[in-house]
């Protein structure tokens, strides 16, 4: 998806500018959204189906959110099974 694309999807260059806290003419003078934008609409864009983070960025979304690593996910996963395995002993 290109930048055009995500604002677009996003509902043009008032609404991006609405969920960044800046006016719209900022939003319709980018060439290309900065970086620290574009991860911040990864997630509203991700929360509203558009797409996923790793789509746009999908060179870079594990060093940006760690939770979306596949260790992070199957450490995480061990974890949950450990914590259900200790609560049945338990109970």
């Amino acid at each position: 998806m290109t930048d055009d694309q995500l604002i677009n999807a996003l509902g043009g260059c008032t609404a991006v500018a609405n969920f960044l806290g800046i006016k719209p003419p900022s939003v319709s003078g980018w060439n290309s959204i900065p970086l620290d934008k574009k991860i911040l609409l990864a997630v509203i864009a991700e929360d509203h189906g558009i797409c996923t983070r790793k789509e746009l960025f999908p060179d870079s979304y594990q060093n940006i959110w760690i939770e979306l690593r596949p260790e992070f996910n199957t450490a995480s996963s061990r974890k949950t099974k450990l914590a259900t395995s200790v609560n049945e002993r338990i109970s």
